[in-house]
């Protein structure tokens, strides 16, 4: 946060517990102040929003209700692709409104949670007020004109943020709310495994044992439709190694977190340290980053890779973006690989080698 808008940034994952009370404890009134009860609100997450994004938004949601006696709706923009998300919604029944649905001059106080103004990972246009802002990646300079912005890089989750408010305003958290929140921590942090803090841990103990485990399990293992292993196949199949990273191609997705779905599920291939897969959908080109490199930070990569072609973000081992494509693809598509190669010392020339070698490839590598 800053100062001038009642905030901190502060960089790795070194939070305590006892940090995250004590901010949470200051703040919490500011927090409260600056909304207006007089006027519906809204709490608005990224686009396509992930389990810590829902989490968050429900928890702030919860929060508001509480403390103000007021029921503020959720929103997003683009879709709920990942099954997992569309499990958490639907089994938490935690009600979120497409953004294209939302009259923005109905509300008098607007939200951000888990993104920030300007980070062109959501729908909403720039000129508009917002009055708080929640996030735990990098601080963006727009965040500077937000009433309330707590922005805090060293937490792994934005939903561990959101708990210690809770625990601050003397909430006790419901069964669906600790589950979601449990979820939430867990995704971003990868089962605090990826970029978190004492603080993180500290709440997920504290949130465990008011969670429900039956539903925990329901929502983190969904049904998956047969057209989410049809796009895996495709993209598998055109992936290509180029010495330490692996480059996928999604083609046109059905949804963007596919990109992010495969690029976890490519994170731990052997002999790489870096996963880029990249997706077209409705007019834009997506990018999903994951590396094991520690020296490096995944959103600095990303950002250096767009540059000015488009939006990107992100920070320690993750990292995604997006750039409007509004004729042929492929130039654009040729011209972040080679960035990205270029960006991690290799030749951008090189043509990589298949991920998924042929029958007779294979039985040449088994026999050798």
């Amino acid at each position: 946060m800053t100062d001038s808008n009642l905030g901190r940034t502060s960089v790795g994952p070194s939070a305590t517990s006892a940090d995250a009370t004590n901010q949470a404890q200051r703040l919490l009134d500011k927090l409260l102040a600056v909304v207006n009860i007089a006027t519906p609100a809204a709490i608005y997450t990224h686009d396509h929003p992930d389990p810590d994004s829902i989490a968050s938004a429900y928890a702030l949601s919860f929060l508001l209700g509480h403390k103000l006696s007021i029921e503020p709706i959720i929103a997003f923009g683009g879709t709920i692709g990942r099954a997992t998300n569309r499990a958490m919604v639907d089994q938490l029944g935690v009600r979120l409104y497409p953004l294209a649905q939302v009259r923005l001059d109905d509300y008098g106080t607007h939200s951000l949670i888990d993104t920030q103004p300007e980070t062109g990972n959501h729908s909403l246009p720039n000129d508009l007020p917002i009055s708080i802002a929640i996030d735990h990646h990098p601080m963006r300079p727009e965040t500077a004109n937000v009433k309330f912005a707590d922005v805090r890089t060293d937490y792994g989750a934005t939903s561990t943020i959101m708990y210690y408010y809770l625990e601050a305003a003397g909430i006790d958290l419901s069964t669906k709310l600790a589950t979601a929140l449990l979820i939430g921590i867990k995704s971003d942090t990868r089962g605090l495994e990826r970029e978190s803090s004492e603080a993180d841990l500290h709440a997920y103990l504290q949130i465990f044992p008011h969670a429900d485990l039956s539903l925990l399990a329901r929502i983190e293992n969904p049904l998956i439709p047969r057209r989410h292993f049809e796009a895996f196949h495709a993209a598998l199949e055109r992936s290509m190694i180029h010495d330490r990273a692996v480059i996928a191609d999604l083609g046109d997705a059905d949804n963007p977190d596919l990109l992010a779905e495969l690029a976890d599920f490519l994170a731990p291939l052997e002999q790489t340290e870096y996963v880029l897969v990249m997706g077209r959908h409705k007019g834009r080109l997506y990018l999903s980053l994951r590396t094991r490199d520690e020296s490096r930070d995944a959103g600095a990569v990303i950002s250096a890779i767009v540059g000015e072609l488009g939006t990107a973000g992100g920070h320690g081992r993750m990292a995604g973006a997006q750039i409007n494509i509004d004729e042929d693809p492929v130039p654009i598509q040729e011209m972040v690989r080679r960035r990205f190669l270029s960006e991690l010392g290799l030749d951008p020339s090189s043509a990589g080698k298949p991920l998924i070698r042929n029958g007779d490839e294979s039985r040449s590598a088994s026999s050798g």
